[in-house]
């Protein structure tokens, strides 16, 4: 037993110095030998940018890679994918196994899988060394790791940046670009600001489509064509699920509420037609509980919202602090169909928020899903 606990000891503290170390000198040759070397960071959209710049890469003929660390970390190179294999804890390195597997690309394009400011960095500056990195957006998200304000993110996001390292930003909020620009001039790190024309920006994820074509351009790289960035648009797009009790929304996936804010307004457009939020709350992201608190009590007093139902875990202590109508469900007695039907009921569009990861919410997807084929 004593040998055995040895041995996962040496293990471990073999894997926090490589972690510490970073990458080791193959790893660093392997990547001098890459023409184009892309990082993208953010809060939200990174999988879906990683994604379809590999697409973009090796449809005009390059050998590319791309590592996507999303719900299903994947490899991909040159559009064949191969899913990463992880044991119980996620190392760094496994940046470098993952592409020592393949034959040097022409084109390495990583998702920032770091969740604190030294991990970011430590990726950044250790496993990608990029030329260009995509930072697609700053949400209110990530408060228990990155900071616990937006601000604090952009921040946390900025001092992850590696000197003299060229960003392209899609953050559209103007006081967070005059914090990012500030943070990344300190580093030496030059900025270019996505722009996305006034007849997109409801459209979410619209930065991660126009920002492409900045990460394009950084890299002396034609932009994409009108018909390419349309159909990416368009697979951006949200509308409305029709059941037959009424309409519902599935936003859960945004998690932050800046995005969930550009998903309401899009559905929306010019109505002014109340909705009801179905918030589902995990108490491990008490920092994101706090933020939609914050966020219903906005849209509570702008007469957008007349009450929200809550599910999952601390909803006595949101119920407590809301100062708008809260109903309660308690989800060990009560089960995801059940509650949508309480949901459609009020009469009111139905948008569902908050966390997206829990049984409980897989349920609730496949009964949503379920319903539209009736």
């Amino acid at each position: 037993m004593r040998g055995r606990n040895l041995s996962q000891w040496t293990s471990r503290l073999l894997d926090i110095g490589k972690e510490f170390a970073g990458s080791g000198p193959v790893h660093r040759r392997r990547l001098s030998n890459i023409s184009i070397r892309l990082s993208v960071s953010g809060v939200r959209g990174k999988s879906t940018a990683v994604r379809w710049l590999h697409d973009v890469f090796h449809d005009r003929g390059y050998d590319t890679y791309a590592k996507v660390t999303g719900v299903v970390p994947t490899s991909i190179y040159n559009d064949s994918e191969h899913e990463i294999e992880r044991g119980v804890a996620v190392r760094l390195y496994e940046n470098e196994r993952e592409l020592q597997r393949f034959e040097s690309p022409d084109v390495a394009v990583f998702e920032n899988q770091g969740i604190r400011e030294y991990t970011t960095r430590l990726v950044n500056q250790q496993f990608v060394r990029p030329h260009v990195v995509f930072l697609t957006n700053v949400r209110e998200d990530h408060l228990d790791t990155m900071g616990g304000s937006r601000q604090t993110v952009a921040r946390s996001l900025a001092r992850a940046i590696p000197t003299g390292t060229h960003v392209v930003s899609g953050e559209q909020d103007a006081q967070i670009r005059e914090y990012l620009e500030r943070e990344l001039d300190r580093r030496d790190a030059t900025v270019t600001h996505v722009t996305v024309p006034q007849r997109h920006q409801t459209i979410p994820g619209a930065e991660i489509v126009y920002g492409i074509d900045s990460v394009l351009e950084a890299v002396d790289e034609p932009p994409l064509a009108p018909a390419e960035r349309e159909s990416l648009l368009d697979r951006m797009d949200v509308s409305w699920t029709q059941l037959p009790a009424g309409r519902v929304f599935n936003a859960a996936a945004a998690n932050d509420v800046q995005s969930t804010e550009l998903i309401r307004q899009h559905l929306l457009g010019d109505s002014k037609e109340v909705v009801q939020p179905l918030l589902y709350l995990r108490s491990d992201r008490r920092g994101r509980t706090a933020s939609f608190l914050r966020y219903l009590t906005t849209l509570a007093e702008q007469g957008a919202i007349d009450q929200a139902r809550v599910v999952g875990e601390d909803t006595d202590l949101f119920t407590l602090h809301a100062p708008f109508p809260v109903v309660a469900h308690n989800e060990a007695s009560e089960n995801p169909s059940e509650i949508l039907d309480c949901a459609l009921a009020d009469s009111w569009p139905v948008i569902i928020m908050g966390n997206t990861v829990s049984e409980f919410m897989t349920e609730l997807r496949a009964d949503i899903e379920r319903r539209q084929g009736e």
